[in-house]
């Protein structure tokens, strides 16, 4: 999985579309109304008539000869109609032609058309987004993905947030058929730069995906959200900050530890080199907390059918473990500390590591180890990690001089773990009694 421009349009599933398709397309239009109204020409009307009386591989065989017409009247057609059922029948043609990908140049090359418009045919697709119809929005999505996904040529900019905002509203939607199709959508259109450019602006958008993923949803599924941020992961700026952002390294760890599906594995695999690969200093500290440098060292043993998840394994191994024999026992405190995922690791009960770099802690980078354990007492919301940064406090109190104390008290320290001592785990009021007594006591040996 070395990159993310994808060369054929990936397969989009509905089996609910498909049905719906197939019932429209056999129930057909009176055209000839519209000739009436003067909405369309006798020519246009002949062109459309010539298909519907068609079979199959007849229209195949029309299309073969006039399919650049054709790919123009479908998208004139939805520049120019309004009714419902009629814009259905227009988009089920266009489906018909995108179900042979030799088609899908036809629409990729109207723009350049003397007589086509410049947003062509993504600006008449874009207003069926706005149609109060379930099929047209879904079936105007899923074309949209299909061509986006295989498309040289610049999306118009104006496009773009309209196909966003239809695609956020349905992957934070309930579970439905049309939930799932929208992160198929997302995945499909990721693979253009431009797309990932103004997805990553939209937070709301991913956040849906990343929802979902934490709910144990299918392999296909997880497959499906997670390619979407595979494709997010080759752009630098986003592998620097979408584990602060989402909490990424967490969540894809722990479906690798429990996925079901090779493919599953390798989409993750990849992921995760990307994250390391472009941004080392923001996501090592992540993977070492999460205990990544195990699990692939176990998949590393393990018969894979696939060679690029095999490579993708054997350089995170390599890496992580290159990078951790760098690591002092400080360097791997600070790193768990950074991440906020706190555990009961021996560290943090170990006398003689608090005797050893509570000066350390204290003074390095301006006291950053401690900033950031005060800060988790008011940002976390695990009773583990709360009741882990409130004791590692107290030890720092314990093993530190009146400095330490008076530190604790001008960052805020004091007042936050007071406030602790209430909460409803009693984990983390136990621990938060123990250091509001050394940061009360006056004895820095007890």
């Amino acid at each position: 999985m070395a990159t993310a421009t994808l060369a054929i349009p990936p397969p989009i599933y509905s089996p609910f579309l498909d049905e719906q398709c197939g019932k429209i397309d056999a129930k057909g239009v009176s055209w000839e109304g519209y000739q009436r109204a003067k909405l369309v020409s006798a020519e246009e009307v002949d062109l459309l008539k010539t298909l519907e009386r068609q079979g199959k591989s007849q229209r195949a065989a029309t299309i073969a000869t006039q399919g650049p017409t054709y790919a123009k009247l479908f998208i004139d057609l939805l520049r120019k109609l309004q009714k419902v059922d009629t814009v259905q029948a227009v988009l089920v043609g266009i489906s018909n032609m995108l179900a042979d990908p030799s088609n899908l140049s036809l629409f990729h090359n109207l723009s350049k058309q003397a007589d086509a418009k410049t947003d062509d045919p993504y600006g008449p697709l874009t207003k069926c987004l706005s149609l109060q119809d379930e099929f047209v929005l879904l079936e105007a999505l899923r074309i949209m993905g299909v061509l986006i996904s295989t498309d040289p040529n610049p999306i118009p900019e104006g496009c773009i947030a309209p196909l966003l905002d239809a695609l956020s509203k349905l992957t934070n939607a309930n579970p439905s058929p049309a939930r799932d199709l929208a992160i198929q959508v997302l995945g499909a259109i990721l693979g253009s730069r431009q797309i990932r450019k103004a997805a990553w602006e939209q937070e709301s958008l991913l956040s849906g995906p990343i929802k979902v993923l934490k709910s144990n949803p299918s392999p296909q599924l997880q497959y499906w959200i997670i390619l979407c941020f595979w494709e997010l992961s080759f752009e630098p700026y986003v592998a620097d900050s979408i584990d602060k952002r989402f909490d990424l390294i967490a969540i894809f760890v722990d479906v690798a530890r429990t996925a079901a599906k090779e493919k599953v594995t390798r989409v993750v695999m990849a992921t995760l080199r990307n994250l390391l690969n472009l941004a080392p200093s923001s996501n090592l500290n992540a993977m070492l907390v999460q205990k990544l440098l195990p699990l692939v060292k176990s998949f590393s043993t393990r018969k894979w059918s696939d060679d690029e998840v095999v490579d993708d394994i054997k350089y995170l191994k390599e890496e992580l473990e290159g990078r951790l024999e760098n690591l002092t026992t400080f360097d791997e405190y600070a790193s768990e500390i950074e991440s906020g995922h706190l555990s009961w690791t021996p560290t943090h009960e170990s006398e003689d590591f608090w005797k050893e770099n509570v000066e350390k802690i204290r003074f390095e980078n301006k006291g950053k180890v401690v900033k950031q354990l005060i800060a988790l007492l008011s940002s976390a919301r695990d009773p583990l990690v709360l009741a882990v940064a409130v004791h590692d406090i107290g030890q720092f109190i314990k093993y530190g001089d009146d400095g330490a104390r008076k530190m604790v008290n001008d960052l805020g320290g004091k007042i936050k773990v007071m406030e602790l001592m209430s909460h409803e785990s009693g984990d983390v009021k136990y621990q938060a009694l123990l250091t509001v007594q050394r940061i009360m006591s006056h004895s820095w040996t007890s």
